[in-house]
């Protein structure tokens, strides 16, 4: 956090006109705070600004504090100075990366398939492609004590591969989705004893769409 209030004091110092466009959008408005009693929080990895870049609007600004909103897919970030912050506007994100993580915007002109517009981090690019949907269901339950509120994480994942986008749920979904391989495949699964439990099963998507790219 030290980092990134030292990052927006730095901003401050910069000529307006170099970031003007960046912070030129919406009012974000923390619809959190309008509960007491919540659990989690609707941000990506942290409820802090995490530094990274953003290529917007045909410009990429580089440590840029941010915060990404995965219940409402939506990318903020504090406005210079003040408790303000800014929704960026979706149509002109084609990317941003936070901790390590790249983000890009797939919107309805460049997919074909059954892959709603949005954020997507991208776990594994070669010829193919292994997607995740980062996500975050909100569940109310009325107590003595009022709204409870919990935030509940999730993932959904697609390969996306010859501009196509195929979701992925299991070893199944994955092999029915790379037909032509999916001998060797299972073969690579087995060998590896790589599993799709729900905890591993990222790991294991991303190790078997990188050994598909490898086979001749």
């Amino acid at each position: 956090m030290a980092a990134a209030t030292h990052h927006l004091t730095h901003l401050q110092r910069q000529p307006l006109e170099n970031t003007a466009a960046l912070y030129s959008g919406p009012e974000y408005l923390n619809y959190e705070k309008n509960y007491r009693n919540v659990t989690g929080h609707q941000f990506y990895l942290s409820s802090e600004e995490q530094l990274g870049d953003v290529f917007y609007d045909g410009a990429l600004y580089r440590n840029v504090p941010l915060l990404y909103d995965i219940r409402l897919d939506q990318l903020v970030l504090k406005f210079p100075g003040s408790p303000f912050k800014l929704r960026l506007v979706e149509e002109k994100v084609n990317y941003f990366t936070v901790k390590g993580h790249r983000f890009v915007r797939y919107a309805g002109q460049n997919t074909t398939g059954d892959l709603p517009t949005g954020y997507y981090d991208v776990l594994f690019e070669g010829k193919t492609r292994v997607l995740a949907k980062r996500l975050k269901k909100w569940n109310e339950q009325i107590t003595g004590g009022g709204v409870q509120v919990e935030l509940q994480e999730s993932n959904r994942f697609y390969l996306e591969k010859d501009g196509k986008f195929y979701p992925l749920t299991s070893k199944g979904s994955l092999l029915g989705a790379v037909p032509e391989k999916k001998k060797d495949l299972r073969h690579y699964i087995s060998a590896q004893k790589l599993s799709f439990a729900k905890d591993q099963q990222e790991q294991s998507f991303i190790k078997v769409a990188r050994q598909y790219d490898s086979l001749p």
